[in-house]
């Protein structure tokens, strides 16, 4: 433990130098946050261009320890040259938008879905809060808790600092880009699923993968579940407005990366991830669970002839839950959930007479 110069308090080591073999030039920098995770990681690449992967909250805590670990590195901000933001969240992009300010030379990169929530951010634009309650709607939940939800949320974002500002991206990346340095390069990686913009870097020839907020350790990530539109998709025979289907999309993602050759993974929380294989497993075998047991509860309603909606289900798997306050995550797995079913042939959809979405199983690829 030291004492911070600037600030006169305590503080512990916030970053750790060369955490992965092979990659010295490579230093993982922890930044706190206020939630249960405790702190999120950056990782400074010690090349040229000097480059941060991720830059934590956009408050005071943050900041000092960003400097602080810059300091033990040898740097200061003005020396960063770029900065690749994995997704939109606010514990990896926060910073941004200040770091560009103290740093004239910097460049912002982002990947092309995730630059316009990156340059209009908002707490409560955030489409993942703003159209969940029109979500929750069409699938069950009746209109008081949804109202309760709405009042709960906004009491929630207007009691708390957005620690994120609006920055402008100034390269977009698509997959297949790569992220060059002087003596190599990390190739582009579009993983939707933990958010529709969300990236990965990976070097091909030593095997090493950034993974963001989709892979970590000790963790599954969530996935988001929203619409991306506000008109019904003329092709949906149900009149459904298109949606963003994380929790399909992380699959594929999952998928995509396992034919990869991946030796060693640096997330977004915790330390290095040296059996990736393993932890890719996990996470398809953490969902894979949860999918198979929404599934069986369709199948009893189907038994009785009867179909049902996704707040029926999560009402009969969590009847413990307050509605208000603890319903939101998992009900948007139940709502994954039935997204994959349907792609596999296993559910079938159905519009009930007050509009809300009711499904029945379905004997897979029979439609």
């Amino acid at each position: 433990m030291s004492l911070d110069h600037r600030t006169g308090e305590a503080s512990v080591a916030r970053f750790e130098r060369s955490p992965l073999a092979g990659w010295p030039h490579v230093h993982s920098i922890r930044l706190p946050t206020p939630w249960r995770s405790n702190s999120v990681q950056a990782y400074l690449i010690e090349s040229d261009p000097l480059t941060l992967v991720d830059c934590g909250l956009d408050d005071r805590a943050s900041r000092i320890a960003l400097d602080t670990a810059l300091e033990g590195l040898g740097y200061g901000v003005e020396d960063l040259r770029r900065l690749v933001i994995t997704h939109y969240h606010r514990d990896h992009m926060g910073q941004a938008a200040s770091l560009k300010s103290r740093a004239s030379s910097l460049e912002i990169l982002a990947h092309v879905e995730a630059a316009p929530m990156l340059e209009a951010f908002s707490l409560g634009e955030n489409p993942n809060v703003a159209g969940v309650t029109d979500l929750f709607l069409e699938f069950g939940v009746p209109a008081e808790i949804v109202e309760g939800i709405r009042n709960w949320r906004r009491a929630v974002l207007d009691s708390e600092p957005p620690r994120c500002s609006p920055t402008v991206v100034d390269r977009r990346l698509r997959e297949g880009d790569s992220v060059v340095f002087k003596d190599f390069a990390l190739d582009v990686i579009h993983t939707p699923g933990h958010t529709a913009g969300h990236l990965m870097l990976h070097q091909s020839d030593s095997g090493v993968l950034w993974s963001g907020g989709q892979l970590v350790s000790g963790a599954i990530a969530n996935t988001e579940n929203y619409y991306t539109d506000d008109r019904p998709d003329p092709a949906d025979p149900l009149g459904r407005r298109p949606r963003f289907r994380g929790l399909v999309e992380y699959r594929r993602s999952l998928a995509g990366l396992r034919r990869r050759s991946i030796r060693a993974i640096l997330p977004g929380y915790g330390p290095p991830i040296l059996q990736p294989e393993r932890a890719l497993r996990e996470a398809a075998l953490f969902y894979d669970v949860r999918i198979q047991r929404i599934e069986r509860s369709l199948r009893s309603v189907s038994a009785l002839g009867e179909a049902v909606s996704a707040f029926e289900i999560w009402r009969a798997l969590f009847p413990g839950e307050d509605p208000v306050k603890e319903m939101w995550p998992h009900l948007l797995t139940v709502i994954g959930a039935l997204d994959v079913l349907e792609e596999q042939g296993a559910c079938i959809t159905e519009r009930r007479a007050d509009g809300a979405l009711v499904h029945r199983h379905a004997v897979r690829g029979r439609g």
